[in-house]
C-alpha cells in the first residue's frame, strides 16, 4: 500500500512537471560564421555548442571546427577562410583614417563570402538532399551577404544575426532597432555618447559613409555574386534579410552606453567567457611564483607579434626585460631577440583563465572587445595599444571609467611604456574602477550564453516570433527619418509662398499695364 502510494505521488510530480516545462522539440539549424577570424570563432562556439547539448542538429559553416567534435554538430569547415592574401602594415593601419578601415574590412568580408561560395565544404552544402529543411539559420551578418540565396532552397527559415563585435549600422537595420546617431557613436568613431558638435558631425559623417558604401556599392557587388552563382532568379539580400527575426551582439551598456532598441536586439557581452580552466602545471608555477605580480601581453588572434617590425618587439622585450612583474607573452616565433628569466612566450596562451589567477595585475592588449569584455569581467586594468577597427573606441571607453590607458603603437618608446605600465601598477584607482566594471558586467541574472541559448528557442517556439518585428523594417531612409514629411511640410508653403508671389506680380503687371493706357 505504501509503495503504490509513493509510485501515485511520483506519477503526479512527473505529470506537474511535463504540464508545466516548456518543450521543444529537436530542430534542424544552420550556422553560417563566415568572418575570417579565431576570436569570432571563439565567440560563437559557445552557442554552437551549448544547442547542441539540448538536442538540436546544428549545421556549421564556418573556419574551424569544434575542438573536440561535438555529437549533433556537423563541420563543414572552410579552411581558405584563414588564408591571409598578404598582410597589413601595422603601422600604416594605426594611422588609418577610420573610414579607410571600414572600405578594407567590407573589401576582406566580400573575399571571404567568395571564397566560401567556391569551396568545398559550401559544394557539400549544396549537395544536400532538396527535401532538406532547416528550422532556423544563424548568421554573421557580415560576410554572409552572397551566401543567403541558398535558403530559399530549404524553407526560407527565420534568421538570427549575431554579431561578436558591438552593434553595427547594418544590425540595427536588419532588426529595426533605431540607430540614433546624435549619441551614438559610430563603432570606429572614439567619442562617447555625450559627443560635442564636432563630434557629431564627423558621426554624421561617418555614419553617411558607412551607409552609402555599404548599401551602393558592397551589397551591389555581392547580389550580384550571388545571382551568378546561384541564377537570376533568387530573390535579393534585401528581400532575405526580411527574415532576420533577431539579433544577438556583443553590447553592454557598461561600456556601450544606455539607448533605446527594440526586443529583438539581445545583448550576450561576454558569451564566450566560461569559468575558468585550471592552468597547466608550468603556467600555474610561473604565476603562483610570481611575487612582484605577472602581466598578460597577448594582441588577439588577428594581430601577430611576429608581422610588428624588428625594433619594436626589440622595444616590447627590453621593456618587459626592465621590470620586477614576470610577463606571459603571446607570441607567435619560437624566440624573443633577448630572453630574460621574467618572461615566458606561448604561440597560444588560455587568456580568460589566466586573466582570472590572482597574481595577474595588468593586460597589456590590442583592445579588441573580447579582451577587454574579459579583462573587465576578471577585474584587471588594461593598458591598450589599438591598432586598427573598433579598438581605439574600445579603449576609450575604458579610459573614461578610469580602469586604464591607453599607448600609440607609432610613437611607442621605451621611457613612454615603462611609465604607463608603472602609472597603471602603482595607482591603485585603476584596479578599483575596473573591479566596480566587473560587479557591474556580473550582476546579471541570466549569464549570456543561458540567454542566447532561450531567445534562440525562443524563435523556434513562436515560429519566428513576428510579433517582436519592428515596423521600422520596412521603411526606406527617406519615410524612417521623416525626411518626406519634411519635404512636404517645406515643399507646401514653399509652393504656396511662389503660387502667391506669381498672383501678385502679375497683378502687379496688369496694374502697370492700365496705367500706361
Amino acid at each position: 500500500m505504501k509503495h503504490t502510494i509513493q509510485m501515485a505521488k511520483l506519477v503526479i510530480f512527473a505529470t506537474l512537471f511535463l504540464l508545466f516545462t516548456p518543450f521543444i522539440s529537436a530542430a534542424n539549424i544552420l550556422a553560417i560564421f563566415p568572418l575570417p577570424s579565431p576570436s569570432h570563432h571563439f565567440w560563437n562556439s559557445p552557442l554552437v555548442v551549448a544547442l547542441a547539448k539540448k538536442g538540436h542538429n546544428v549545421t556549421v559553416v564556418s573556419q574551424l571546427p569544434q575542438l573536440p567534435p561535438v555529437p549533433n554538430v556537423t563541420d563543414l569547415v572552410v579552411e581558405e577562410l584563414l588564408a591571409r592574401d598578404h598582410h597589413f602594415g601595422y603601422e600604416e593601419m594605426v594611422d588609418a583614417h577610420p573610414l579607410t578601415t571600414v572600405d578594407a574590412f567590407l573589401g576582406l568580408l566580400g573575399q571571404s563570402c567568395l571564397k566560401i561560395q567556391k569551396s568545398d565544404s559550401w559544394a557539400k552544402l549544396l549537395r544536400y538532399p532538396t527535401d532538406t529543411k532547416f528550422d532556423l539559420v544563424i548568421i554573421e551578418p557580415m560576410g554572409a551577404e552572397c551566401l543567403l540565396g541558398i535558403l530559399p532552397r530549404f524553407g526560407d527559415p527565420p534568421i538570427i544575426a549575431v554579431n561578436a563585435f558591438n552593434v553595427p549600422l547594418w544590425l540595427f537595420e536588419m532588426v529595426g532597432s533605431p540607430n540614433m546617431i546624435s549619441f551614438m557613436p559610430h563603432h570606429h568613431l572614439a567619442a562617447t555618447d555625450r559627443m560635442s558638435f564636432t563630434e557629431r558631425l564627423r558621426n554624421f559623417y561617418y555614419t553617411a559613409y558607412t551607409y552609402y558604401y555599404y548599401h551602393y556599392d558592397y551589397l551591389p557587388r555581392m547580389d550580384q555574386a550571388a545571382k551568378e552563382f546561384y541564377g537570376p532568379h533568387i530573390p535579393s539580400f534585401y528581400k532575405i534579410r526580411e527574415n532576420v527575426r533577431l539579433g544577438m551582439a556583443n553590447f553592454h551598456p557598461i561600456l556601450d552606453y544606455p539607448y533605446a532598441k527594440t526586443p529583438n536586439l539581445i545583448s550576450v557581452a561576454g558569451i564566450q567567457i566560461q569559468e575558468p580552466k585550471p592552468l597547466s602545471q608550468d603556467l600555474k608555477k610561473f604565476l603562483d611564483e610570481a611575487k612582484e605580480g605577472a602581466i598578460l601581453v597577448s594582441f588577439g588572434s588577428n594581430i601577430a607579434f611576429q608581422h610588428f617590425a624588428q625594433e619594436k618587439i626589440k622595444l616590447f622585450a627590453e621593456v618587459f626585460a626592465s621590470i620586477p612583474q614576470r610577463v606571459l607573452w603571446k607570441f607567435e616565433a619560437d624566440k624573443l631577440p633577448v630572453q630574460p628569466e621574467n618572461i615566458r612566450i606561448g604561440k597560444w596562451l588560455p587568456q580568460n583563465d589566466i586573466l582570472a589567477h590572482r597574481n595577474v595585475k595588468l593586460f597589456i592588449t590590442h583592445a579588441g572587445l573580447l579582451s577587454i569584455h574579459e579583462a573587465i569581467y576578471h577585474g584587471v586594468p588594461v593598458i591598450g595599444i589599438p591598432i586598427f577597427a573598433e579598438q581605439p573606441m574600445n579603449i576609450q571607453k575604458v579610459i573614461n571609467h578610469g580602469a586604464g590607458i591607453s599607448l600609440n603603437y607609432n610613437y611607442l618608446t621605451k621611457e613612454s611604456f615603462i611609465e604607463g605600465i608603472k602609472t597603471v601598477l602603482e595607482n591603485s584607482s585603476f584596479r578599483d574602477n575596473i573591479r566596480v566594471l566587473s560587479q557591474v558586467f556580473k550582476d546579471d541574472p541570466q549569464t549570456p550564453l543561458e540567454r542566447a541559448v532561450f531567445w534562440t528557442e525562443y524563435v523556434l517556439r513562436h515560429k519566428g516570433a513576428l510579433h517582436l518585428q519592428s515596423a521600422a523594417k520596412d521603411l526606406n531612409i527617406f519615410q524612417y527619418f521623416l525626411l518626406d514629411i519634411i519635404s512636404f511640410l517645406v515643399a507646401v508653403p514653399l509652393i504656396l509662398f511662389v503660387v502667391i508671389y506669381c498672383v501678385c506680380c502679375r497683378r502687379q503687371s496688369k496694374k502697370r499695364k492700365e496705367k500706361q493706357h
